[in-house]
C-alpha cells in the first residue's frame, strides 16, 4: 500500500485494517506515515491488537529462550512447529526460568537471580530493580507471580518468599513474606505476610486467571490444601474451593495451570486427571477431564490448540504433544530446528506492548 492511499483511507477503516495484521507487520508498517506510526504506537490501539493465538516459550537446557509456535491441528498423526531462538543483546543472557506471562509480556530471570521482563514478538527487553526486602540468597526459597492491574493500568509482579528451616538466622521462622513491584511506579513495597503456608510441594510461580494469582498452599493451623487467589486490584488473599473429589491433604501435590483463560487442576500419575473451573469461583462448576494413553512423564498441560476446546497442548522435558479429550488419543508435535533439552515456560500472545510502556525512568 503507498503513503497517499494510506493517507487518503479514513482513520476508522485503517484502524481497522491494521488490527487484523500480525505484529511484524505493523513493525513495518510503523514507516508509512507519521499517522500510521502514531496509531500504531498508540496504547489503546496496542491493548486492543493482542492475538490470541498462544505461542510457546521455553528454556533450553543451555539456556538460551526460545518460543514455539504450532500450526494449525490437521487430521494427521503429527503435528507440526517452528522454533526460534530470541536474541535480546550482546553479550546473550543465560536465561534461568520463565515466572509468567501476561498480554505478551514474559517475566524470566537469567542464571544469576536477575529479573527481565521481556517481548518475545517485539525481543524487547527491560531489566527489574532487585527488590530491597530480598532474602539472602541460599537461606531462603522465593517464589513469583505476573500479571496486569487493569484499575490502574498497571503490570505487577507479586514475590512469596520464606527463609529455609536449615537457615542459621531465623530458623524458627515460619513467616510467608509478600511484596509487589509496580512496573508503572517502578517500585518494590512490603505488603502483609500471607496467612497461608507457601511452602508446600514445588517453588511454582502464580497462574494467573481473572486478574488473580493463584497457588495451591495450605492453611494455617491444621495445614489442610487450599487454592488462595492473590488479587492483582485489592493486593489480598482469597480461597478458592477445590474440587469434591481432591483430598485436602494431597492437593497441594497437584499443579495450578491455565487452559482457554479458565483455572485448572492437574494431579499428574496414574489416569493424569485434570479438572477445569468452568465458571470463575464457583466451586461446583469444577469439571473432570481423564488423560489417557499420555506416554510423557512428568507431563504438564500448557495451553489448548488453537481455533480448539479438545486439543489440549501437553509437555515435559524433551517433548510436545496434543490431546485430544473426544477422541482420546495423543499426536506428536513435530518441532522444526527445535532444541533437544529444555524446559516449557510456559505460553505468551503476539504483543506491540512494550515492557517499558509504563515504566518511570529515573532522571538522568
Amino acid at each position: 500500500m503507498s503513503t497517499s492511499t494510506g493517507n487518503n483511507l479514513p482513520p476508522e477503516i485503517t484502524e481497522a485494517l491494521l488490527r487484523f495484521l500480525p505484529v511484524k507487520s505493523l513493525g513495518r508498517f510503523k514507516s508509512v506515515s507519521k499517522t500510521w506510526n502514531s496509531l500504531i504506537s498508540n496504547p489503546q490501539f496496542i491493548k486492543t491488537h493482542r492475538h490470541q493465538t498462544s505461542n510457546l516459550i521455553l528454556v533450553t537446557d543451555t539456556k538460551f529462550l526460545f518460543t514455539i509456535e504450532l500450526h494449525p491441528c490437521l487430521n494427521r498423526d503429527d503435528i507440526s512447529a517452528t522454533a526460534k531462538e530470541l536474541s535480546f543483546r550482546s553479550p546473550p543472557i543465560r536465561w534461568e526460568q520463565i515466572l509468567g506471562s501476561c498480554n505478551g509480556l514474559v517475566l524470566a530471570t537469567d542464571e544469576n537471580d536477575a529479573i527481565f521482563l521481556i517481548n518475545p514478538t517485539t525481543q524487547e527487553l527491560c531489566k527489574i530493580p532487585q527488590s530491597p526486602f530480598l532474602l539472602p540468597d541460599g537461606e531462603s526459597f522465593v517464589m513469583y507471580g505476573f500479571g496486569y492491574d487493569t484499575s490502574t493500568d498497571d503490570y505487577i509482579i507479586v514475590s512469596i518468599s520464606y527463609w529455609d528451616t536449615d537457615n542459621e538466622h531465623n530458623p524458627d521462622c515460619t513467616d510467608m513474606f509478600v511484596t509487589v513491584y509496580s512496573l508503572r511506579n517502578n517500585s518494590w513495597r512490603m505488603l502483609p505476610n500471607s496467612p497461608y503456608d507457601h511452602a508446600v510441594g514445588h517453588l511454582t510461580s502464580g497462574v494467573l486467571v481473572n486478574q488473580n494469582l493463584h497457588w495451591l498452599t495450605s492453611r494455617r493451623p491444621g495445614y489442610s490444601s487450599t487454592i488462595v487467589a492473590f488479587s492483582l486490584a485489592e493486593k489480598e488473599f482469597s480461597e478458592i474451593e477445590l474440587p469434591d473429589s481432591i483430598c485436602n491433604d494431597k492437593a497441594v501435590f497437584n499443579q495450578l495451570v491455565v487452559l482457554g483463560g479458565k483455572l485448572g487442576l492437574f494431579g499428574s500419575g496414574v489416569g493424569n486427571d485434570l479438572w477445569v473451573m468452568e465458571q470463575y469461583g464457583v466451586g461446583a462448576s469444577w469439571t473432570k477431564i481423564c488423560i489417557h494413553g499420555v506416554e510423557i512423564d512428568p507431563v504438564k498441560p500448557v495451553c489448548l490448540a488453537e481455533g480448539s476446546n479438545r486439543d489440549i497442548v501437553l509437555g515435559d522435558e524433551y517433548e510436545v504433544v496434543v490431546y485430544n479429550t473426544d477422541e482420546k488419543r495423543c499426536r506428536n508435535v513435530r518441532i522444526d530446528d527445535g532444541p533437544i533439552g529444555f524446559t516449557i515456560g510456559g505460553t505468551y500472545v503476539e504483543s506491540l506492548e512494550s515492557p517499558a510502556r509504563c515504566m518511570v525512568l529515573p532522571r538522568s
